[in-house]
């Protein structure tokens, strides 16, 4: 070969690996830009919210506000919530009628479902049917501020002029307790469970005379 030949094809071999080497730089570029892309798309679709089925929501009762025990529910103490359907516990009330005018068996926090084994009645303060609920009206109103529904006292009269007092019932629970700004100047309200026969004569009896309580 002639030297300009070896000439010409030494220069079309740089030319050629120059070129190569250009080539391959770019597509190593490219690749590196590909892969950033995809890693960039990736972390994009973690971060975006799944928005998959909605999940069943039911509207149940719950405290409005935070509630004593003996609350005598009314509409202000109650509120509709949606919750998750797995999250509704048993005996969950939905109805406001159905809440209203019952009493706490125990203290209720703001935003707590309200289920039916939370108010108390005649037959769950009893234990068994045919009771009834006796008012009663105390002779001392501040001791009503000692009771909840559930605690167990002895029904007596005051002692009269004669120096008498006399035990209406015994070991008989509360089941209700008529709140502090209610009693007015008459004493405050309670409720006891009682068999139906003691429970109409205390509660004749309370009316006759003053009426307080033994503590259990």
């Amino acid at each position: 070969m002639a030297p300009k030949d070896r000439l010409d094809s030494t220069a079309r071999d740089r030319i050629s690996a120059l070129f190569l080497a250009k080539r391959g730089f770019r597509l190593h570029v490219l690749r590196r830009l590909t892969a950033a892309a995809l890693l960039l798309l990736a972390a994009g679709l973690a971060l975006q919210p799944r928005h998959g089925p909605p999940d069943k929501r039911v509207a149940v009762l719950v405290a409005a506000r935070d509630l004593p025990p003996g609350r005598v529910l009314s509409k202000a103490d109650l509120a509709r919530r949606e919750l998750p359907a797995d999250l509704v516990p048993d005996g969950a009330l939905r109805d406001i009628a159905a809440a209203e005018g019952r009493v706490l068996g125990a203290a209720s926090r703001s935003g707590e479902p309200l289920t039916d084994v939370r108010f108390n009645g005649p037959v769950v303060a009893s234990g068994r049917a045919g009771t009834a609920s006796a008012p009663v009206r105390l002779a001392d109103p501040e001791v009503a501020d000692f009771l909840v529904p559930g605690r167990r006292v002895d029904i007596v009269t005051t002692i009269t002029r004669s120096g008498h007092a006399s035990v209406l019932a015994e070991d008989v629970p509360v089941v209700a307790v008529q709140p502090a700004h209610g009693s007015r100047d008459q004493g405050r309200l309670i409720f006891v469970g009682l068999p139906e026969g003691p429970a109409a004569a205390v509660a004749a009896a309370s009316v006759a005379q003053p009426v307080t309580i033994t503590l259990r």
